[in-house]
């Protein structure tokens, strides 16, 4: 018998980094499960053609995870329909400048990359988290990165922004034991997006020539996959981390 419990209909989950890659997926994997999405995101034009494909309720919400104050803020600028979270999946992150050797890296990319990929995760977590407690319930899930646990050459700053989410995700994890809250964290390997692009400011040549060169890679849809495995576990089960390689 199968005593996973399914996506209740009509519940609010928030997605960071949803205008693209792996959170446009998770969002529109979310909805195809009859959720009400908040797709958070810096480009509002992206946003509001997904949400208008979306199959369930959605909402557009301009988020720049790097603003402190936009972050800390972002309930109020909800309407209050949709100010019960139930799901926090934080995905937004970048890897500005990154795949180089340290010493040749700019100090305005690694602070970019830090407050983005760290402390505004963090912050999005604290915005959300006390609805949460005061409900007694909810899931927060977030997308780390093979990083979090292994280093590599050429990419310190990347690897310490999600060795910090791993560490931070297992330490309020501990905070949370028994008060209802769930909190996972999905770590993919390499997957295939507008990263790579991203990470060069645009040069697609490059991002496809670094892809070229590996074997294989995961896709949006598997890490989105892999997340809505992890929501619908039954709510005496917390998978708390989930590695994903590609085969």
């Amino acid at each position: 018998m199968n005593d996973r419990i399914a996506l209740s209909p009509g519940t609010v989950a928030l997605v960071t980094g949803a205008s693209a890659g792996i959170g446009r997926a998770i969002a529109q994997t979310l909805s195809g499960q009859g959720c009400r999405v908040i797709c958070a995101a810096r480009r509002r034009d992206r946003l509001e053609a997904l949400v208008e494909a979306m199959p369930n309720p959605a909402f557009a919400l301009a988020l720049d995870i790097a603003d402190g104050k936009s972050v800390d803020g972002l309930l109020d600028r909800l309407p209050p329909e949709w100010r019960q979270i139930d799901i926090l999946v934080n995905n937004a992150g970048h890897d500005l400048g990154g795949r180089q050797a340290f010493h040749l890296r700019d100090p305005d990319d690694m602070a970019a990359v830090m407050e983005t990929n760290a402390t505004g995760m963090m912050r999005a977590t604290l915005a959300v988290l006390p609805g949460m407690q005061s409900r007694g319930k909810g899931h927060i899930v977030t997308i780390g990165s093979v990083n979090g646990v292994e280093w590599t050459a050429n990419h310190s700053v990347y690897v310490a922004s999600k060795f910090a989410v791993h560490g931070f995700t297992n330490s309020l994890r501990m905070e949370l034991q028994g008060t209802g809250i769930r909190l996972s964290e999905v770590m993919p390997g390499l997957v295939r997006t507008e990263f790579a692009a991203a990470r060069w400011r645009g040069d697609e040549a490059r991002a496809e020539e670094f892809y070229a060169r590996r074997e294989a890679a995961l896709s949006p849809q598997d890490v989105a996959d892999a997340v809505l495995y992890v929501l619908n576990t039954p709510a005496h089960v917390n998978i708390c981390d989930l590695v994903l390689r590609p085969a």
